[in-house]
């Protein structure tokens, strides 16, 4: 009988609210940095953020924004550029990796930079793979997920920080691989996405109430 009585007093808390995770969005946090990436930099320079506030105990989505262009009187060149994306020296996500280079093309892409946002499932598709010629490709795409240019395979997107908490040092590694056309980091930005633990709400603290009164009463 106790059994089944501690079941149903469970149950009754659960479906108050007490003991089931929700997913939610946090607001993206946005991080200026307005440096100038060296020419060439190998091993990349890396740009910290600590997030401390995130109430995110299981990442499910993590999307990126970058605005990396030209530095002031200068054109970038987008082939010459690889850049990742770090969680407490765990997982990383391989943003970009010098796009537009493969087997039949080895100098890749020559376009100005980006202001754009990374997101698994993108519609735009595999950023390594377009080319808007000149300019400052702009929208939301997939990011590259190479970690050889030249691979077809992409295992390291955004989907590697799934099932992490949102807090911890995001660490940016930007590095250009070659010399001519320098880039600067304007600014970059995180949106998390993920599961956490609601408040109990005020009927379940009621029920938690009216089942410790039971099970005291049981107890004399």
């Amino acid at each position: 009988m106790k059994p089944i009585f501690f079941s149903c007093v469970a149950a009754l808390i659960c479906s108050a609210g007490a003991c089931s995770a929700q997913n939610i969005t946090e607001a993206t946090r946005t991080f200026t940095v307005n440096t100038a990436i060296e020419d060439p930099s190998d091993p990349p320079m890396v740009f910290t953020a600590t997030v401390s506030d995130s109430s995110i105990l299981s990442l499910t989505r993590v999307e990126v924004g970058l605005r990396l262009v030209g530095a002031p009187a200068d054109n970038g060149f987008a082939s010459d550029i690889f850049l990742s994306l770090n969680l407490d020296l765990g997982p990383t996500s391989v943003l970009l990796n010098r796009v537009g280079v493969t087997d039949s093309n080895p100098f890749g892409f020559f376009y100005d930079g980006w202001d754009v946002t990374f997101s698994d499932g993108a519609p735009n598709g595999d950023i390594h793979l377009f080319d808007p010629g000149t300019g400052v490709l702009t929208g939301t795409y997939e990011p590259d997920g190479r970690t050889n240019p030249i691979e077809t395979m992409r295992t390291s997107l955004l989907d590697v920080f799934n099932g992490r908490p949102g807090n911890g040092d995001w660490r940016l590694a930007v590095a250009d691989l070659s010399e001519g056309g320098e880039m600067q980091l304007v600014e970059w930005s995180i949106t998390l996405s993920g599961t956490v633990v609601p408040e109990p709400s005020s009927f379940a603290f009621v029920a938690m109430g009216f089942g410790l009164l039971i099970v005291t009463k049981m107890r004399r």
